[in-house]
């Protein structure tokens, strides 16, 4: 009787610790973050994101591209044809970035069904709209896993 007592004494001090912990405890979790430039990420630096994959997936960057590829291009339909050609020719890989993320990340959101930014995804099986606070989203999936049947 005395190692039950124990065991619930040990249950009650320890266990908000225990349950506290993330979810995730022993899993490797990825989160893929849809947004836009409009609604940068925060809470990178939560301490509960040190050993998660986080890929941050900027769904406007294409039309960024484009916008700074037509950027400032001459009235006459031929030489801006002319200048925009020189200007795709000239593109190095940090050019590109912005576009390939963009384009990447619309594939990804299209795959999971994501369907409005901001989204961020956990381990390509759980969502979280509107939030662009990583914080705050881990927290609402641990919620989430937390009160699934096991």
């Amino acid at each position: 009787m005395l190692a039950f007592s124990h065991a619930l004494v040990g249950l009650t001090l320890f266990g908000p610790l225990v349950y506290s912990a993330p979810v995730w405890a022993g899993e490797a979790l990825s989160i893929e973050v849809f947004t836009t430039s409009e609604r940068p990420v925060v809470g990178a630096s939560d301490e509960r994101l040190r050993t998660v994959t986080v890929t941050v997936y900027a769904v406007d960057g294409l039309e960024r591209f484009e916008s700074g590829l037509s950027e400032g291009l001459p009235a006459d339909p031929e030489t801006a044809k002319t200048e925009a050609l020189r200007r795709i020719q000239h593109l190095d890989d940090t050019g590109m970035a912005s576009a390939r993320n963009a384009a990447i990340g619309l594939g990804r959101a299209v795959q999971y069904g994501v369907d409005r930014y901001p989204a961020i995804v956990f381990d390509g099986r759980a969502v979280v709209y509107g939030v662009t606070d990583l914080g705050d989203a881990v927290a609402r999936y641990a919620a989430w896993r937390a009160a699934q049947p096991r």
